[in-house]
């Protein structure tokens, strides 16, 4: 009787196991990962490499940009965060009090000038401890998306 209860047990569990969803695999700072994602929401994904660092260059908002990889092992792997970043090249370049005016509206992504002036954008994802939901990762790409195109908006109307 122990034996039929036991097997009985046992089957069940088996079935349960098989008639489970498999649990979605969460999004980590994974180059080859990442190029998938994004191409299936529909944008380019084109992955570049310099000397042997490997980055992604996309577009949203009308924008180029590029996601980079940061803390990983050697030969890019197991990554611990990303990082959305775009650069553009106005005629007019922003004051201190346009970066800290744009900075100050805008949360998660920073604003700054780089070492010619040109103002840059970036925003960055923690990956590690196992990433984030993939529903989560594409919310973050979305929000990129607003950041970008606001930042776009405000780097170029400068210019007229």
């Amino acid at each position: 009787m122990m034996k039929k209860f036991a097997l009985a047990s046992a089957i069940a569990a088996a079935s349960l196991t098989y008639a489970a969803p498999a649990a979605a695999k969460n999004v980590t700072a994974d180059v080859e990962q990442i190029a998938k994602i994004i191409r299936e929401e529909g944008l380019q994904a084109k992955i570049e490499d310099s000397d042997g660092e490997k980055y992604i260059v996309s577009g949203l908002s009308g924008y180029n940009f590029v996601i980079r990889f940061f803390g990983c092992e050697e030969k890019m792997k197991d990554c611990k965060f990303i990082q959305f970043r775009a650069a553009f090249s106005p005629d007019n370049k922003p004051t201190v009090a346009d970066v800290n005016q744009f900075s100050a509206d805008n949360f998660f992504a920073r604003f700054y000038v780089d070492d010619e002036s040109d103002p840059v954008i970036e925003m960055d994802l923690d990956l590690e401890q196992g990433g984030m939901s993939r529903a989560l990762f594409v919310d973050n790409i979305a929000y990129w998306n607003t950041v970008l195109g606001k930042y776009g908006e405000f780097a170029f109307s400068k210019d007229k």
